[in-house]
């Protein structure tokens, strides 16, 4: 009898094992393919074409009491957008610096910039760039493009090493007394020392 039961369970057994495996195939496969089928049937999203956008840079250096330099300026970039902001002294080598900052409502500002005694005397360059697309914050990568093909403008090159396209101004200034003749050219800015 014990083993007549056997007989009849196993194949109970074994049957209701197969069917739980097989049976439910058509289902298993259900949510793939319509997940494929509507993924078809949805058209494919395109990319959104993005408006240019005309870089605008401009900036100025003005002479602290302690005879640093603080740097503000404006642009049209937008808030957000991560600068990098040199100050160099065309005749010397050392005297560099350099801050990163970022626009808050079209305007930016650095400083204090040069020498815990101040700057020296010379003539000196400052330039603004904006930073690759890559490290720049979402909302700036949608507003100029993943690689800054949406900027235009003068100001606009390709940045090193395939990186995309940045903005960058530059201008000159000088610093000390015995350089204002040169100033009235125009093509100069003259912070005059304090006379004492």
């Amino acid at each position: 009898m014990h083993k007549a039961a056997m007989r009849v369970w196993v194949p109970l057994v074994l049957a209701a094992w197969l069917s739980g495996c097989g049976g439910n195939e058509e289902d298993a496969g259900t949510p793939s393919s319509r997940a494929t089928s509507d993924a078809a049937a949805e058209p494919a999203s395109e990319p959104q074409e993005i408006e240019p956008l005309k870089a605008s840079i401009s900036a100025a250096a003005a002479m602290r009491d302690d005879r640093r330099l603080s740097v503000t300026g404006s642009t049209n970039l937008p808030d957000d957008a991560r600068l990098l902001v040199v100050v160099e002294r065309e005749t010397s080598g050392g005297a560099r610096w350099h801050e990163r900052t970022r626009v808050k409502n079209g305007m930016f500002q650095v400083g204090p910039m040069g020498f815990g005694s101040g700057v020296p005397d010379g003539h000196y360059s400052l330039s603004v760039q904006l930073a690759e697309a890559s490290v720049q914050p979402v909302v700036v990568r949608e507003r100029i493009g993943a690689k800054g093909q949406a900027l235009e403008g003068e100001l606009v090159e390709n940045a090193s090493h395939g990186l995309g396209r940045i903005a960058l101004y530059t201008r000159e200034f000088s610093v000390g007394k015995e350089l204002k003749h040169r100033n009235e050219e125009g093509d100069r800015i003259h912070y005059p020392q304090d006379a004492r």
